[in-house]
């Protein structure tokens, strides 16, 4: 008795059409392979079709492979490794099919116009404290002041002594609780008299609701004597 040579597959064909053409070639019929492979005839075509989601699981579709191929005079590993080719394939296609969903999803739900408009809000409203927090702590703040003339500690004969500064404008200008007022560039000038020996003058400024900033400048008048001496 002599041994029955495999069917000889064309190069290029997938394992659904080397199924299905050994299955015509046999002159069977789908039903007619499940009587004889006991496959349910939707899982046969499922492997026909090479829809193998279709398939209740991977251990079911090669043994199924295996089944098919020995009814229909296939070679087993060649179909094999087709179907883990394919389904690999199938894999890679899904899951590139599906990130690629994923990521217009995410791109379609931020393009919209009601999360463009959320961002747009919250960006003025961001802004808007940024600009109360700025305003606030400018108000705050205590402002500054610089004494150009004259130096701390400084000597004189003289009986007056001129001051001279510059501060922020719109400030209240104090020289020893005497209120000065500024010009327009925030610039200052006050002839103050002084006592014989030591002055200390106490030059403050503020704002509104900042604390006050206030500078000491110590004078020394001294007398003619003295300064002969």
């Amino acid at each position: 008795m002599s041994g029955f040579k495999k069917k000889k597959i064309t190069k290029g064909q997938v394992l659904s059409d080397k199924l299905k053409k050994a299955r015509l070639e046999n002159d069977l019929s789908l039903l007619d392979l499940q009587e004889k492979t006991k496959i349910q005839e939707k899982y046969l075509k499922a492997l026909e079709d090479g829809e193998y989601e279709k398939l209740p699981g991977d251990v079911y579709a090669r043994t199924w492979i295996k089944v098919c191929a020995k009814v229909l005079n296939l070679p087993v590993k060649e179909l094999l490794d087709d179907y883990s080719v394919e389904k690999s394939v199938i894999t890679n296609t899904n899951n590139l099919t599906k990130e690629e969903k994923r990521t217009n999803s995410i791109k379609h739900n931020i393009l919209k116009p009601r999360v463009i408009n959320f961002f747009i809000i919250t960006l003025v409203l961001l802004s808007l404290l940024g600009y109360l927090v700025f305003e606030v702590v400018n108000i705050i703040k205590q402002p500054q002041i610089t004494i150009t003339e004259p130096v701390n500690n400084f000597r004189t004969t003289d009986n007056n002594i001129l001051i001279k500064g510059t501060t922020e404008i719109g400030v209240e200008l104090k020289i020893n609780n005497e209120t000065i007022l500024l010009n327009n560039d925030g610039l200052f000038e006050k002839n103050i008299n002084l006592s014989m020996g030591l002055n200390n003058l106490i030059i403050s400024v503020k704002k509104k609701h900042s604390r006050t900033n206030n500078i000491e400048l110590t004078i020394f008048r001294e007398s003619l004597e003295e300064e002969d001496n």
